[in-house]
């Protein structure tokens, strides 16, 4: 009977911590991006390797100061499949600037044939706990 005494509570202990101990929540937002060219800017054509994304969050912030999470991944590259994956610490809605410069060189002299410049942007509202993919329209602009 003694050891009844000193097992159950131990044995009810042990069953509570299971009950009331939570598993941690993940608070991450994924982020994906994928820039594509487009000629109307509606209908996808192939993905841009290499663009270059900025977030404009001023309109959001109101005067405050950037968050740091989202201050250092300012003027990044997409990779070679035209595709940018960040993970955010919080919550965010942002405003996505992709530009591309393309420039054909001639053969011979090396001197520049046409310059041509890409641009997008779409608005992205990144939730916690989940993983956000947007896609970038890029049409030539002057």
């Amino acid at each position: 009977m003694k050891k009844m005494r000193i097992f159950l509570p131990i044995m009810v202990a042990v069953i509570g911590m299971f009950f009331f101990v939570q598993c941690k929540k993940d608070h991450s937002c994924n982020l994906k991006v994928s820039c594509f060219y487009s000629r109307n800017g509606l209908d996808p054509d192939t993905l841009v390797p290499f663009a270059s994304i900025s977030f404009d969050t001023v309109k959001y912030n109101a005067g405050m100061a950037v968050r740091p999470d989202i201050a250092k991944v300012q003027n990044v590259l997409t990779n070679a499949q035209g595709v940018f994956t960040y993970t955010l610490e919080y919550p965010a809605l942002l405003i996505v600037n992709a530009v591309k410069i393309d420039t054909v060189y001639d053969e011979f002299d090396s001197s520049i044939v046409t310059i041509t410049k890409y641009t997008g942007t779409t608005q992205i509202q990144v939730n916690e706990g989940e993983t956000t993919e947007k896609s970038i329209m890029m049409v030539e602009t002057n």
